[in-house]
């Protein structure tokens, strides 16, 4: 008798349905697995057997043949172990149980243990929209899919567990209760400058980053705090929202590296620059996120920018433009998200003291034009907001050691406060559109919803001819003025907001 269980893989982050055709024909014993499984799914022939042995189950001298269907899909993994197993038992007539609805995941250990799987929170959030009511996967994985409530989600820890009732044709196993979603409530803004003197309009720059999304240059000698800053810029952001957290746990999800719940802070992803292409963008088999969309709902950090291959930079630019990025591969084709903001840091060139005021740069004119060439002008006009660091000479006696810290401790605060009041004034005027901050909408939709004096409309256009933007820089000066006048809660934008907004787009 045919015995059929479900179970599911991920390509990318869509979800697919796997049936599971167990068959026993009489003839010489084998264990033969089809449906173009990959060799970790193969090798579960010999996890199974010795999983049923050691829990007591009799093997049957029959010729034993397990169908995942479509045969036609790739599959790979071994999240399939439990639905075949469960296949095998209930072909042996050892399990009774009504499996049309139920969704299994999860890995057999060679003493019948359930050991976790990758992609549990993608595969459990698709599994409503399949038609599944229920779902069991191992115990390790219920943290990150804990505030689930679309479908019923059973944990298992072994293999026994399912055989204490083989008669019952319902699952006996208890339901986990779904969780509510608790946010970060530290407050990782109030020290977020405390150690950094200075540098009054590179914070200005990581507020506008924050509070609009904007991409970050960061341009300057060696030691001037680019890193630092940078490294700022997490504290200054909302905490994720309970949508924001389920969209990055679900592509930690992917890549086995899901923390015990759900995402509370937002991404910081800092990739060396020595990183593939496939590292940053996504890839490999199976397909995997890359740093760029792990960054999602956060901030993806290049340091040394230049130090990254030029190929590989200008990668980047589609991507960051459509807040997505398409893979292709024998497979088919799969999306992941990139909702990042961009920061990046990068010497003016070899020696790093071009442009600076505190040290003469060594470097031949042809050596820094060849550095900075590696930065295509299309990816340049990417970042919204360029900041030239140099130097700062303090004195950093016993005053600053002390009452000067506690200064902006309190200044840092207040920053947080004000990005996430911008913040809910961009969410709430962009909310009939499905975005939340400005850098999100296109041309025309900023068009749009802008509303300039007359004053900041004649001023964006002779910045803008003066200058001989681009049309990516004469938009993303607009953006920047409208982030500007939300930190201010102004209804308009005006000229004051239009100079501020063009003094970021020039190069130090």
């Amino acid at each position: 008798m045919i015995s059929r269980t479900y179970t599911a893989a991920c390509l990318g982050l869509d979800v697919y349905p796997i049936e599971v055709e167990v068959d026993g024909k009489q003839g010489i014993p084998q264990f033969i697995l089809i449906g173009l499984a990959s060799r970790a799914i193969e090798e579960a022939k010999e996890r199974i057997t010795s999983a049923l042995h050691n829990c007591g189950i009799r093997i049957r001298s029959k010729r034993t043949i397990v169908n995942l269907a479509p045969a036609s899909v790739p599959k790979s993994g071994t999240a399939f172990d439990l639905a075949i197993v469960v296949g095998l038992l209930k072909m042996y007539g050892e399990l009774h149980l009504q499996t049309e609805q139920i969704l299994f995941l999860g890995e057999l250990a060679l003493d019948g243990k359930i050991k976790p799987v990758t992609g549990a929170l993608p595969i459990i959030l698709g599994a409503a929209k399949l038609g599944f009511k229920q779902v069991v996967l191992p115990n390790a994985n219920i943290a990150e899919v804990s505030t689930v409530n679309s479908v019923e989600i059973f944990a298992i820890d072994h293999l026994n567990q399912l055989l204490v009732t083989p008669h019952s044709q319902r699952l006996t196993l208890s339901a986990v209760s779904p969780q509510p979603f608790i946010t970060s409530a530290e407050d990782k803004g109030r020290a977020v400058f405390a150690h950094i003197v200075g540098q009054h309009k590179a914070k200005r720059g990581l507020l506008l980053a924050a509070a609009g999304g904007h991409h970050l240059l960061l341009t300057g000698p060696p030691g001037s705090g680019k890193t630092q800053l940078a490294k700022a810029l997490p504290a200054l952001l909302p905490p994720l929202t309970q949508a924001e957290a389920i969209e990055s746990t679900a592509l930690f999800s992917l890549i086995g590296q899901a923390p015990t719940g759900l995402l509370i802070d937002r991404p910081f992803r800092a990739p060396h620059h020595t990183i593939t292409r496939t590292g940053l963008l996504g890839g490999g088999n199976p397909l995997k996120p890359g740093e760029l969309s792990l960054a999602h709902n956060g901030v993806l950090f290049l340091d040394e920018l230049l130090e990254f291959p030029g190929h590989l930079l200008d990668t980047l630019r589609q991507p960051l433009e459509d807040r997505t990025i398409s893979l292709s591969f024998h497979a088919g084709k799969a999306s992941f998200p990139v909702g990042v903001t961009l920061v990046a840091a990068t010497n003016p060139c070899p020696c790093g003291f071009y442009g600076s005021l505190q040290k003469a740069c060594i470097c031949s004119p042809a050596s820094v034009e060849r550095y900075q060439q590696k930065l295509s002008g299309p990816l340049l006009d990417r970042f919204d907001l360029h900041v030239y660091l140099d130097y700062e000479r303090q004195l950093f006696d016993e005053d600053i050691a002390t009452s000067r810290l506690d200064k902006y401790r309190e200044e840092s605060t207040s920053l947080r406060t004000q990005v996430a009041r911008c913040r809910h004034i961009q969410a709430e005027r962009y909310q009939r559109l499905g975005y939340s901050t400005v850098t999100q909408l296109t041309s025309e939709q900023l068009r749009s919803t802008v509303s300039l004096s007359t004053e900041a409309q004649s001023l964006l256009a002779q910045t803008s001819l003066e200058k001989s933007s681009t049309g990516r820089g004469y938009w993303a000066t607009l953006r920047v003025a409208q982030t500007l006048a939300d930190l201010e809660e102004s209804a308009q934008i005006t000229a004051r907001h239009i100079a501020e907004a063009s003094s970021f787009r020039e190069m130090g």
